[in-house]
């Protein structure tokens, strides 16, 4: 039995809301040939000038850079296909033959002992040398751990009705590729009938697309619910407290309209069997309805940093407006003092009854200012 296997890696840096696009892919390519040893960069050219003869997706893109793809041969493993991406989210790929299910898992357990080591230094080396670039940000302490194999996705190819799990015979989604060629997608497997061997490329285009969306949204879900809980340590009397938490919410926010716009823009890149394989995994895991549980979360958050700011810019007016009051009163009073000596000052040019004349008046006039604006400001 034949079975493709795949695994996520993450990186410790993601793409960056302001610096991206073709210098993030060189920059990222530049980096790998120097940090893995003996890998090998995939080099696809069309054999035509025509596009439409060259009818493969290449995972370009001009919002995140282009994927660097390639080979590594490694001890004990034998070729490795790798592909590492500007976002941060990464694979590798190993087609081995089975007999039978037992036999896979036993392969799969093998190879993350040996992998892991070597996925460890990749992923330091690499990161370390795009953030030094400053081309990408960090991750965030809400991110998924990088550094290690996540999960083994298994596409399996025309297996044994026998051999077929019931994550894609029973719960999988159904999915027509083309004339009798059929796949079954479900959790952790996809299972491949009567498809040509030239065409499975394609579907594990699709398979990696499906998991960076799936790993996309449920990254940005524990990004939001992090910062919800960052709400309840603030301190909301403190000014910079509260714009330090907005401007974080506004930096989150265009992060994740970021990776949209790159997942649209790449949907257009995946050709016929990957997107069937996508269209496929949107259904089985949810997709559209974890996008909108995302989206309120996000809306959520702008409401509660809103009702915040506006309190701790009310408690601030509430503060200025009590010192005007004291500061006025601390004047009126003295004002006070001052009429009280003028009226009773016998050294003087006036006489006692124009000197309390010219007290009353002052003293009529102050109050009609008074009750005037206690009186416009009701009215407002």
């Amino acid at each position: 039995m034949q079975v493709v296997l795949i695994a996520p890696f993450l990186m410790r840096f993601r793409l960056c809301a302001n610096t991206f696009g073709g210098e993030v892919g060189r920059a990222l390519k530049e980096a790998v040939t120097e940090t893995v040893p003996d890998f090998s960069p995939q080099v696809d050219t069309p054999d035509s000038q025509l596009l439409f003869d060259h009818h493969m997706s290449t995972g370009g893109s001009r919002l995140s850079g282009e994927k660097t793809v390639g080979t590594v041969r490694l001890a004990g493993i034998g070729p490795l296909r790798c592909r590492f991406g500007p976002n941060g989210y990464c694979y590798v790929m190993l087609t081995i033959q089975v007999p039978d299910r037992n036999a896979m898992h036993r392969r799969e357990s093998e190879l993350v002992e040996n992998l892991n080591p070597h996925v460890a230094r990749w992923t330091d080396g690499v990161s370390e040398r795009m953030l030094a670039r400053g081309l990408v940000d960090p991750v965030g302490e809400a991110a998924m751990e990088p550094g290690r194999l996540l999960w083994w996705h298994r596409v399996l190819v025309d297996p044994p009705r026998d051999q077929e799990p019931g994550a894609t015979r029973v719960y999988g989604v159904e999915r027509r590729i083309h004339d009798d060629a059929l796949l079954r997608f479900g959790d952790g497997f996809t299972t491949l009938e009567r498809l040509p061997g030239h065409r499975i490329r394609e579907v594990l285009e699709g398979v990696m697309a499906a998991t960076t969306e799936w790993i996309a949204v449920d990254e940005a879900n524990r990004l939001v619910s992090a910062r919800m809980l960052q709400l309840n340590d603030t301190r909301w009397n403190r000014v910079a407290e509260v714009d330090r938490q907005f401007t974080a919410s506004l930096k989150l926010s265009k992060d994740l309209a970021l990776r949209d716009m790159v997942r649209l823009e790449e949907s257009r890149y995946t050709v016929n069997a990957g997107a069937v394989v996508m269209d496929a995994a949107m259904e089985r895991w949810a997709m559209e309805r974890e996008r909108g549980v995302l989206e309120v979360q996000l809306q959520s958050l702008r409401d509660i940093l809103d009702f915040h700011r506006s309190m701790t810019q009310y408690r601030r007016d509430e503060r200025r407006n009590r010192l005007l009051f004291v500061f006025t009163a601390i004047a009126l009073f003295q004002s006070v003092l001052v009429w009280y000596d003028f009226a009773h000052e016998g050294n003087n040019t006036l006489g006692p009854a124009m000197r309390l004349a010219v007290v009353s008046v002052i003293a009529v006039l102050t109050v009609v200012v008074v009750v005037s604006a206690l009186v416009v400001r009701r009215r407002d």
